[in-house]
């Protein structure tokens, strides 16, 4: 189970609609004229827009595992045993201390004045219930990665080509 803060979401869904219907406005004002270039042109930084929404708001999370916590912030993403976690700290935000790590604070829980407490108090009880009963295991530590692997990375490049190829197409045509 994936837990994100819900007014997150929403504002993600809303924001990535309006910027398809956008989009359809732009491609069918571009397509009365016929030219591809001006129908690429705001393809790409639209495609960028997109990409930056589900990066900021839809991609953050935390889950449970069964003796790991992965907590998917905006550019890492970690898996952290129950029992290295020392304290949890934060009045509407939630920060892990993690034994030998620091803190690590929790996108997907950050401070939202209304919604935000009531989840982060029940994302904090489940820790602190599993923490209790979690026992270490070989083999499942600690790990720190960087979110900009294959489907992140291509997202921007794409739309980096895009606008590159849109840019040099209508500089030659003129």
């Amino acid at each position: 189970m994936r837990i994100r803060r819900t007014p997150k979401v929403v504002v993600a869904v809303v924001g990535q609609a309006a910027m398809v219907a956008l989009q359809v406005l732009l491609q069918e004002d571009a397509a009365v004229t016929g030219s591809w270039m001006t129908r690429l042109i705001p393809l790409a930084p639209m495609l960028l827009g997109m990409y930056m929404v589900w990066r900021l708001f839809l991609n953050p999370y935390v889950s449970f595992g069964q003796d790991r916590l992965r907590v998917n912030n905006i550019f890492t993403h970690y898996l952290v045993p129950y029992h290295l976690i020392t304290a949890l700290e934060g009045r509407s935000a939630l920060t892990l201390v993690v034994s030998g790590y620091g803190r690590l604070p929790v996108a997907a829980l950050d401070a939202a004045p209304l919604t935000g407490k009531a989840k982060r108090d029940a994302v904090a009880q489940e820790l602190l219930r599993r923490r209790a009963a979690g026992a270490p295991r070989a083999g499942h530590g600690f790990e720190k990665r960087s979110t900009l692997g294959l489907p992140e990375w291509l997202g921007p490049i794409a739309c980096l080509a895009c606008f590159l190829v849109g840019g040099f197409a209508s500089a030659l045509a003129h």
